[in-house]
């Protein structure tokens, strides 16, 4: 938002006006002048020609073509717009920040609240984060590419360089015609990787960056050989003593929301629901799961009554509320043990963002629509225990 010092020759004025511009939400320029905003009518080789936005408003101002003051009729026929200057100025804001920074648009939101320490009126007024995320969102994808929606596409230069612009993206290979993958890497780094004794591998923790079509075996051992002949050309003996992975047998997964299925039962028929699914577990499973089970039964049948954890016929089901909202501090937070006073503003940061949405659910605010994969899955279960 660029600012100059209004200097009037053609008519006198009791006080020279500080005039300001920001853009419109389209990206064009406004000026703004004594709490009041105007839109560019005309431009000759010299002058701007401004007038205020409310068409029924006659006032008008005159700069020169560098955005100093020649003339001014600063008689509005409306109230000052020191709100809504406020809001358009805080939406330049963030923006900017959103288009030019990769971090989370909620946060930049929050932060941005905080700094402009905005009055209840601009806040009642301001748009939530939620209702300005799409257009937000639409600014920062139309400053990257594409999405792609196949294997074959093109990644730009500054995609494969660092920060530093250092060659990052080292393999770029098509396994088969609709599979390919990429390995993303320093020089530096990968020699720590190739001399581990120790390979760590999880879908949540990466040594090294892989984007991989899929988890087949083949397609491990394409990755593995890439990486041996990467150690080859580094002169490093690639041999790992150990690789550690998350390993899930689809089964065992299926078994495990079975047993967290059986809150849903009415507590009559829990027992022996639990029942049946040993009676249908082979006995190597039963084995593999022996640890769980163990504890399942411990636990949730001696341990704790069936009665405070069936949820059979209850509309709140979870705390899954609770658990978005720790998430989402814990995103924001992104360490973790901050020290302090780190984690004092962050406290202070949290209950500004209350204070807002608070003014903005008594300025008529909805309430976030759910899902509809949501609405479905709370009809199913809705069904299914209509059938008891």
């Amino acid at each position: 938002m660029a600012t100059a010092v209004a200097s009037s020759e053609d008519e006198p004025q009791s006080k020279s006006p500080t005039i300001s511009f920001i853009n419109s939400q389209k990206g064009k320029q406004l000026l703004v002048a004594n709490e009041y905003i105007f839109k560019l009518n005309k431009t000759t080789t010299t002058t701007k020609y401004w007038k205020c936005v409310v068409n029924s408003c006659s006032a008008k101002i005159h700069t020169d073509v560098h955005g100093h003051l020649v003339k001014i009729n600063d008689e509005h026929s409306h109230p000052s717009e020191k709100e809504t200057i406020e809001v358009r100025e805080f939406r330049e804001k963030f923006k900017q920040r959103a288009v030019n920074e990769t971090t989370p648009i909620p946060r930049i939101y929050d932060e941005e609240c905080a700094k402009a320490k905005l009055s209840d009126a601009t806040t009642a007024i301001l748009p939530s984060e939620r209702e300005m995320n799409s257009g937000i969102n639409k600014a920062r994808r139309a400053m990257t590419p594409t999405i792609p929606t196949t294997q074959l596409f093109d990644i730009p230069e500054p995609f494969t360089k660092t920060l530093h612009d250092d060659d990052f993206l080292i393999v770029d290979k098509m396994i088969t015609r609709r599979q390919r993958i990429l390995l993303f890497a320093l020089r530096e780094q990968l020699k720590m990787l190739l001399g581990a004794d120790t390979i760590l591998m999880d879908e949540t923790f990466f040594n090294l960056s892989n984007l991989l079509p899929n988890r087949l075996k083949n397609t491990y051992h394409f990755m593995f050989q890439e990486l041996k002949s990467i150690a080859m050309q580094l002169q490093l003996n690639f041999t790992p003593k150990s690789i550690m992975s998350d390993f899930e047998p689809a089964l065992i997964t299926v078994i495990a929301a079975e047993l967290m299925a059986l809150a849903l039962l009415p507590e009559p028929i829990i027992e022996d629901t639990y029942d049946e699914l040993l009676a249908a577990m082979s006995i190597e499973i039963k084995n593999k799961l022996n640890d769980l089970l163990q504890y399942f039964q411990g636990q949730w049948f001696v341990k704790v009554p069936m009665s405070q954890w069936r949820v059979h016929g209850f509309s709140m089901r979870t705390n899954n509320n609770a658990e978005a909202f720790h998430s989402r501090f814990n995103c924001r937070v992104q360490i973790t043990h901050p020290n302090m006073w780190s984690f004092i503003k962050f406290l202070q940061g949290e209950e500004n963002r209350f204070h807002h949405l608070r003014i903005q659910f008594y300025a008529c605010l909805g309430a976030r629509p759910k899902q509809t994969k949501t609405i479905a899955i709370q009809r199913r279960i809705e069904n299914l225990g209509q059938r008891y």
